[in-house]
């Protein structure tokens, strides 16, 4: 992690972790104690907090205050936690490890672990509205409710998990892989733009922060896929091995470890050069290219140890 990332992420790590515990939406019904202590194991301790910290920084590089998408910031990670609580369900990826303790369903069983995933989910869109209207910007609460809503939904996030669920063996065909990965791609264009989107950004640098995103959420697949291929259970923290396990295509099996990481690194370099052309060669441009470079070094490693 280059020193400048590292020390944004610190300056930014305590505002961030109180904000998720002030917005959570805890019930005050009562006997709700286990879905309350349920959202609390799903969020506390965190990981990296990445959307947070990528939501912030793509309100500032449109011009915008940090703090003042501090709570869009929150609604990514709950709606990321959401996705996650759902893939690990016994139904979906039936994975019990996550963040390195147990899952949340073989904690809290199935029923609580579905509820609490929804809870995040709506409350996502809760707080999408309010930060827009909170900064008097009344239209963005609008297209953030309805953008949220298809990244979240058929062509989206749940069409992804379908895709997922059902696309298994090799040589399928990129095109396919595509379809599979909305569910990460669909959430990282949502993380790019929803904070500046929220704080006025206009349209042309939401176009460009959407197309951002949806770069990086690819890399990010790609990489993550390298890693699920390379990598071990205890440094990621989640089951390495899952789509050999489901016998579920993906990058590396179709395009082999080295190509699936070079198409990687080709598609943030793209994605970099235009996002310095539209917001020029500033600090949260290169905050932001830092936060991709961090990505792709990673699974960069296991693809040179596997070589």
């Amino acid at each position: 992690m280059s020193e400048r990332l590292y020390a944004y992420i610190s300056s930014h790590r305590e505002k961030i972790e109180d904000a998720l515990s002030d917005f959570l939406p805890v019930s005050t019904q009562p006997k709700a104690a286990p879905l309350n202590d349920a959202l609390r194991y799903a969020l506390f301790p965190g990981g990296k907090r990445w959307r947070p910290v990528l939501t912030m920084l793509g309100a500032e590089v449109a011009g915008a205050c940090s703090r003042d998408a501090l709570p869009v910031a929150c609604a990514m990670e709950y709606l990321h936690t959401s996705s996650i609580i759902f893939d690990d369900l016994p139904s979906m990826d039936d994975a019990d490890v996550r963040r390195g303790r147990k899952s949340l369903h073989v904690v809290y069983g199935e029923s609580i672990a579905l509820l609490t995933g929804l809870t995040l989910l709506n409350e996502s869109y809760a707080l999408l509205v309010r930060a827009a209207r909170n900064n008097g910007f009344f239209e963005a609460a609008t297209m953030l409710v309805e953008e949220a809503a298809r990244c979240i939904g058929s062509n989206g996030m749940i069409g992804g998990q379908v895709v997922d669920l059902l696309l298994q063996g090799s040589g399928q065909g990129v095109d396919a892989l595509h379809s599979k990965n909305l569910k990460t791609t669909s959430l990282m264009r949502l993380t790019m733009i929803a904070g500046a989107a929220a704080c006025g950004a206009d349209d042309g640098d939401v176009r460009v922060l959407a197309d951002y995103g949806d770069s990086l959420g690819l890399a990010y697949q790609i990489c993550d896929d390298l890693l699920d291929e390379l990598g071990h259970s205890d440094d990621l923290g989640k089951p390495a091995g899952q789509d050999l396990r489901h016998c579920r295509t993906n990058f590396v099996s179709e395009l082999g470890i080295e190509e699936a990481h070079l198409k990687a690194v080709k598609i943030m370099e793209e994605g970099n050069h235009n996002l310095v052309a539209r917001f020029g060669d500033c600090l949260t441009a290169g905050l932001i290219a830092d936060a991709s470079a961090l990505i792709l070094n990673n699974a960069g490693r296991h693809t040179a140890a596997a070589a």
